[in-house]
């Protein structure tokens, strides 16, 4: 089976998107993550940690199920 994505590839693909989210946002003080069972949950912990490292804000995130 070919590899898509490697764990490097992913961390930086997730460290874009939480760039993009802060442009479109204007910030992190209103955001929260919400990801869906199962796959969706860890993605948003890891989008909010990126959002973290990059701010020094905490993003809430939850899960739906």
């Amino acid at each position: 089976m070919p590899v898509v994505m490697d764990a490097d590839r992913m961390g930086r693909s997730l460290v874009r998107i939480a760039h993009e989210i802060l442009e479109r946002n204007r910030g992190v003080e209103e955001l929260a993550l919400v990801g869906i069972r199962t796959r969706g949950v860890p993605i948003a912990k890891r989008l909010a940690q990126a959002l973290r490292e990059i701010t020094g804000h905490i993003v809430p995130t939850g899960a739906l199920d």
